[in-house]
C-alpha cells in the first residue's frame, strides 16, 4: 500500500464522513433479553413482566439507568487520582508505592497507610498549587465537586482523608484491568463481570493493543479478514490516559493509546481499507475532549505526540517487547522520548509522533454502548470490526447483554466483535463465537503468566 496517499484520502474522509445518529435500544429487544435470563441476573423493575408491562417501564428504566452509568465515570475518576497518589512521579519526589505496600494497604494494614501517607502530603500540597500541571487541574476539580475547598486548612483535612479512603479502597481491588489473569477456572459470572461494582476506568495500557494485534493477524491468516477489507472501526472506550492501573507513569501529557494502535496494526497487517474511517465511543467527557482538540490540532498540521514508556523491571515476554518497539512505525515516525524523573525507577521510553491525517479519521462521540447504539445512515455503513477491551467487565450479566445487542446492530453482517471479556451468548442476540487468541503479557513470580483472551464474535 502507497503510504502517502492513503493518510491524504484519510484526512480529506474525516472532513466529508457524514454523522449519524443515535437511539437508545427499544423494548422489543430487550424483551428476548429479559425471557433467556435467569431472573436472578435480571434487574428487580424488569422482572416478570409483560410485554406490554415491560414497554411500559422500559421509558423510565432506561433514563435512570443512563444516569447511574455516566454517574460511574466519575467515580472511576477519582480511582484515577488515587493511583496517581500511589504512583504518580511529577508532584512528589518519594519513591512509587511498591507491590508490598499496595498488599499490605489492601488488608487495611497501619503500615501499609503509613508508608503511603508523605505520598498523600505531596500530593495534597502539589494540588493545592497545581499550575500547569493538567492531572493535578484535574484532581481540583473533582475535589471541587465534592465542595472542598483547598485554600482552607479544614480543605486540605478533607482532601487527605478522601484521598486515604480512596488508595485503600483501589487496593483491594487492584488488578490490572490491563493484565487479566488467565484463568479459566473461575467462575464464569464472577471473572466477566469483574469490576461491575466499580467505577468506569478511563486509563488505558499498551498491552491489550498487543493482544487486539496478534488477533488481527490470526483472523487475516484464516481469511476472516481480507486484504484492505476493515474501512469502518468501532472502539468502544478508547480511554485516557491518565495513570494506568500497573504503571501510573504520568511525566508525559495525557494520551489515548488504543485508536492509533488500531489503525497501525490495520495498516501493518494491509486490512485497511483506502478510506478507513475509526470513530471512538466513550462516555467521558474527558475523553471525547480529548480527541477533539487532537483532530483540531491535526486540521492544523500538528502531529498527536504518544509516548510509551516500558517499565525495566517487568519481565515483558520477547513478543511484546518487539510490539513496543514497533508500534507506530505505520503511522507516522520516532521522536525524541521525554526524560523520566529519577524517581520513575527504570523505565525505557519510545514516542513517535502521529502523522495528522491519522488524527483526523478518528472521530469521537458520546455513546452509553449498554443503553444505545450507533444507526448508520445505511447498512453499507455498519461497522466491518468493533473493539470493545477491558470494558465489558465493568457491567453485569444484564448490562452486558444489552451491550452486545447494540454492538450487534452497528456491525454489518460478517462483521467482527474483538473483546477481552467473553460474552454470555444469547439466542436473541446474532453475535457468535467463531474463535480466539491467546497472548501472554509477563511472568511474574509467585503469579505465573499474565495475559489476554481476546475473543472473536462474528455478526450472523
Amino acid at each position: 500500500m502507497n503510504f502517502v496517499p492513503f493518510v491524504a484520502f484519510l484526512f480529506f474522509v474525516s472532513f466529508v464522513a457524514a454523522q449519524t445518529g443515535k437511539a437508545f435500544i427499544p423494548h422489543t429487544e430487550a424483551l428476548p433479553i429479559v425471557q433467556a435470563l435467569r431472573d436472578d441476573l435480571i434487574p428487580s423493575e424488569l422482572k416478570n413482566r409483560a410485554a406490554a408491562d415491560l414497554e411500559g417501564a422500559w421509558p423510565a428504566w432506561i433514563s435512570g439507568r443512563d444516569a447511574a452509568v455516566r454517574a460511574r465515570v466519575a467515580e472511576g475518576d477519582e480511582d484515577s487520582i488515587a493511583y496517581l497518589v500511589l504512583f504518580g512521579t511529577t508532584f512528589t519526589a518519594k519513591p512509587r508505592t511498591t507491590e508490598r505496600e499496595l498488599a499490605a494497604l489492601a488488608v487495611n494494614s497501619a503500615d501499609g497507610m503509613k508508608a503511603v501517607q508523605p505520598r498523600i502530603a505531596d500530593f495534597v500540597a502539589a494540588v493545592a498549587l497545581p499550575d500547569a500541571n493538567e492531572r493535578l487541574q484535574f484532581a481540583r476539580q473533582v475535589f471541587a465537586r465534592h465542595a472542598i475547598d483547598l485554600t482552607t486548612d479544614a480543605g486540605r483535612t478533607q482532601v487527605r482523608r478522601f484521598l486515604e479512603e480512596r488508595v485503600a479502597g483501589v487496593a483491594t481491588g487492584a488488578i490490572p484491568r490491563s493484565a487479566t489473569l488467565l484463568d479459566r477456572g473461575a467462575a464464569a459470572a464472577d471473572t466477566q463481570t469483574l469490576f461491575r461494582d466499580r467505577g468506569l476506568s478511563s486509563d488505558t495500557s499498551i498491552f491489550i493493543d498487543y493482544g487486539i494485534d496478534q488477533a488481527l493477524a490470526q483472523l487475516k491468516l484464516q481469511g476472516r479478514l481480507d486484504t484492505a477489507a476493515v474501512r469502518r472501526v468501532a472502539i468502544i472506550g478508547p480511554g485516557l490516559d491518565f495513570t494506568d492501573k500497573l504503571e501510573g507513569y504520568d511525566f508525559y501529557p495525557q494520551q489515548t493509546i488504543q485508536p492509533f494502535a488500531i489503525v497501525d496494526s490495520l495498516m501493518r497487517h494491509d486490512l485497511a481499507a483506502p478510506d478507513l474511517q475509526v470513530t471512538a465511543f466513550d462516555l467521558s467527557p474527558r475523553v471525547i475532549q480529548h480527541l477533539d482538540a487532537a483532530r483540531e490540532r491535526a486540521r492544523r498540521s500538528e502531529p498527536y505526540t504518544l509516548v510509551l514508556p516500558r517499565n525495566l523491571d517487568r519481565p515483558w515476554t520477547p513478543e511484546l517487547v518487539d510490539y513496543w518497539q514497533r508500534i507506530g512505525g505505520w503511522i507516522g515516525e520516532e521522536a525524541k522520548a521525554p526524560a523520566a524523573p529519577p524517581n520513575a525507577g527504570r523505565v525505557q521510553i519510545r514516542s513517535v509522533r502521529v502523522r495528522p491525517a491519522v488524527t483526523a479519521a478518528i472521530t469521537p462521540r458520546d455513546l452509553n454502548i449498554v443503553l444505545e447504539r450507533s444507526e448508520a445512515a445505511s447498512p453499507a455503513d455498519r461497522f466491518d470490526l468493533v473493539i470493545a477491551t477491558n470494558i465489558l467487565l465493568y457491567y453485569d450479566v444484564f448490562e452486558q447483554a444489552l451491550a452486545t445487542a447494540n454492538i450487534a446492530r452497528m456491525l454489518r453482517p460478517g462483521g467482527l466483535l474483538l473483546t477481552n471479556n467473553q460474552i454470555f451468548e444469547l439466542p436473541p442476540i446474532p453475535l457468535g463465537g467463531v474463535g480466539f487468541t491467546d497472548v501472554t503479557y509477563m511472568a511474574l513470580p509467585g503469579i505465573g503468566e499474565t495475559g489476554d483472551r481476546v475473543v472473536w464474535y462474528q455478526r450472523q
